[in-house]
């Protein structure tokens, strides 16, 4: 199970604002931060988690239903009449209710000596501490603490949550707390979920935003760090610049005295682990502040100085401070969770959006499913036949039907708006207008189709007219130009129609007569292609393709130049993994929709 929870546009009222505003994020698996200042919404969302209080609007689902859960509140939530030790064995699991049991435990959090007594003589420290610790002695599979260890020294904050870290690693347990601390968060979370206003600002790897946050207040989120333009780069660094706006941590900021340099030490603070150093241009005048993490405080006001991003780290940069290829910039990840079929949860496989506005998915149980722009799911129906396969690709015609190749039933079944079949072409066979494995099917502006198939030497697409009646055949088996190996995604452009050539890793641009225009991936123009899958294209013409082997989305622009590149191979632990990736779509607004099918989920891009 990769889930624990799934929130839809979940808000939350407040007295004066809304406490959490429209909230649509995945819970996964392992150890989860909530992070925020004071007055984020972390509480709340915690809340929710547990069931202490209800969404005013959206929908909660707790995905791992079988797993029991247990709380650590803000206010401790301790029983004035239970002893320390009580509190451990009450909550235990009936095997293991004795309070002797649970002297590892109390000694762990500086609890034995306190055993005895009752919450009203503990200090807050030591309350706090026992709201963990009863947590832990739970046995629950699911842990939510909300601001645990609040009120502990910093001296043993640390040990106290090597206990936590000890327990959740040898149980399995899962673990979901909430926290103002950014020290917190990169020594004990994998997933961070950000707050700030009761809105969502980020939701993936702790490590991703430590290294490639996408603006300075999230780069902030997680502590110190140097934001630097294009134009501060070639300004103060005496690298070479990068093409985009870079984060640079601390630990990342290499500063040297270097007599022949025109950055000039104006003054420098000191604070063990960092140090901020004033420094002024001495070409104009500019003043800038920068923080980095020196051995000593050795710079003094008057030195010159060579500020450099150390090299060895520069792959961890953002996109763009060292990287080979452009990052696709992405303001917003978020997922769609696909709805159940009984107790499983399919995977989507091909997706397309209406002029309506309505996104249609197909997943590999045989269904359509009809969702609005928030991912509420709206209608669904299943194909008329599923039992051998399932259909790949889904097309919103000009005249209101829809279009699905239906792979393994070698034909494309067309229905009305309600799910209707209202006609079917296309048959077993190699001949024209038959079909092997029919894989996708689109429309051009004159209302022609398009069908990719491939399988038995049958690899080619076939157009159509929007009745079905064959018009011609473009291409063939084979690895030539204007051949193909496995044609598994297509899209029209401007009298242009864009093959995917999977198992040939290129693109191929034909006219609308059929006649070979460019091949893209043959040439300086565009960057390796591995297993692409789908294409699609956006209103300015730039094309995506989804690369099914590298788990990745790529954007190119019509010539083929690399624009950028977003995602990498995994499980969907952390933002941007995304499984063998099998369709996508871009809508009005520009943003991408990927079927992220070995993680069974819709990955929403806000670029």
């Amino acid at each position: 199970m990769n889930l624990l929870w799934s929130l839809h546009v979940v808000s939350l009222t407040g007295r004066q604002s809304p406490r959490l505003d429209r909230l649509t994020v995945d819970i996964p698996v392992g150890t989860t931060a909530v992070l925020g200042q004071s007055g984020a919404g972390k509480t709340s969302l915690l809340n929710l988690l547990v069931g202490f209080e209800r969404p005013t609007s959206g929908q909660i689902q707790f995905q791992a239903s079988e797993l029991r859960r247990f709380w650590s509140p803000p206010t401790q939530g301790l029983w004035p009449h239970l002893s320390v030790a009580e509190h451990l064995s009450t909550v235990a699991p009936g095997d293991k209710q004795s309070n002797g049991q649970f002297d590892q435990l109390l000694a762990d959090f500086n609890l034995l000596a306190v055993r005895d007594a009752r919450p009203a003589s503990l200090s807050l420290g030591e309350r706090s501490r026992l709201s963990v610790a009863r947590c832990l002695a739970s046995g629950a599979q699911v842990l939510i603490m909300d601001e645990p260890l609040a009120h502990v020294d910093a001296a043993r904050l640390g040990s106290y949550w090597s206990a936590i870290r000890a327990h959740c690693q040898a149980n399995g347990t899962a673990l979901v707390f909430a926290t103002h601390s950014p020290d917190v968060v990169l020594r004990e979370a994998t997933q961070v979920i950000c707050l700030s206003h009761g809105k969502l600002c980020y939701a993936g790897s702790v490590h991703e935003l430590y290294d490639q946050p996408q603006s300075p207040e999230l780069a902030e989120m997680l502590g110190p760090c140097n934001w630097l333009s294009v134009e501060d780069q070639q300004r103060w660094l005496s690298t070479s610049s990068a093409p985009t706006d870079c984060c640079i941590r601390p630990e990342r900021l290499a500063v040297s005295v270097d007599l022949a340099s025109a950055v000039e030490v104006a003054g420098s603070r000191f604070a063990g682990s960092c140090a901020e150093l004033d420094v002024v241009h001495l070409s104009d005048g500019a003043r800038r502040t920068f923080i980095h993490r020196p051995a000593r405080a050795s710079l003094r006001p008057g030195d010159r100085v060579m500020l450099k991003v150390l090299l060895l780290l520069m792959a961890l940069l953002l996109p763009g401070c060292g990287d080979s290829e452009p990052a696709l910039t992405v303001k917003k990840e978020s997922y769609w969770s696909m709805p159940p079929d009984g107790p499983r949860v399919p995977a989507p496989r091909g997706m397309t959006v209406s002029p309506e506005g309505e996104y249609l998915v197909l997943d590999n149980a045989g269904r359509l499913l009809v969702f609005d722009e928030t991912g509420k799911l709206q209608r669904k129906w299943w194909m008329p036949a599923y039992s051998v396969g399932k259909p790949e690709g889904v097309c919103v015609l000009k005249d209101g039907r829809i279009a699905v190749a239906d792979t393994h039933y070698h034909r494309v079944v067309l229905f009305n708006h309600e799910g209707e079949v209202s006609s079917t072409f296309g048959k077993l066979g190699s001949g024209p207008g038959e079909f092997y494995y029919p894989v996708s099917v689109i429309q051009d502006d004159k209302e022609n189709l398009y069908v990719c198939e491939y399988g038995d030497g049958n690899d080619r697409v076939q157009k159509f007219s929007k009745d079905g009646t064959f018009l011609l055949q473009i291409g063939s088996y084979g690895t030539d130009d204007g051949q193909f190996q496995r044609p598994s995604g297509a899209a029209w452009y401007e009298g242009r129609i864009y093959v995917v050539d999977a198992f040939n890793n290129r693109i191929q641009v034909f006219d609308e007569g059929g006649k070979l225009v460019a091949i893209l991936g043959t040439s300086d123009k565009i960057s390796d292609l591995y297993y692409p899958y789908d294409i699609c294209v956006n209103e300015a013409g730039e094309l995506y393709v989804v690369e099914y082997g590298a788990g990745r989305v790529s954007k190119f622009d019509r010539s083929g130049k690399l624009l950028g590149r977003y995602g990498h191979t995994g499980g969907g632990s952390e933002a941007a993994e995304l499984k063998t990736p099998w369709g996508l779509t871009v809508d009005h607004r520009g943003r991408v929709y990927v079927c992220d099918t070995g993680n069974r989920r819709i990955v929403e891009l806000e670029l």
